[in-house]
């Protein structure tokens, strides 16, 4: 249960970080610490949320790793209260992670 909850939680977060990403005029990144904060989030984010649905443990473990890189990239580990959409973005890669070790239990 907890893997369907991740996959169709990880859906919900993949589909308006890419509308955004898609639909937003604008100039882009403007240095290569901009353009790896693009590439972990939210591509290398959502790369881990589609690749969840086959591998969850490493899916989840990869979507966490690139979330948690990205903000030590941009400077925002220390500002929690401003980014907590953040975490809530992180609870499918938690299911995927738990999810997976429970599947490998069983």
């Amino acid at each position: 249960m907890p893997l369907w909850i991740a996959r169709i939680g990880g859906l919900l977060a993949i589909v308006p970080l890419m509308m955004i990403v898609f639909g937003e005029p604008g100039r882009g990144p403007s240095g290569p610490r901009e353009w790896t904060y693009l590439a972990l989030f939210p591509f290398g984010f959502a790369a881990g949320y589609l690749l969840g649905w086959r591998w969850p443990v490493f899916g989840g473990g990869f979507s966490l790793a690139c979330m948690a890189v990205s903000l030590v990239i941009v400077g925002r580990v220390f500002d929690a209260g401003a980014y907590a959409i953040w975490a809530v973005l992180c609870i499918p890669g938690i299911l995927y992670v738990v999810g997976g070790l429970i599947r490998r239990r069983g």
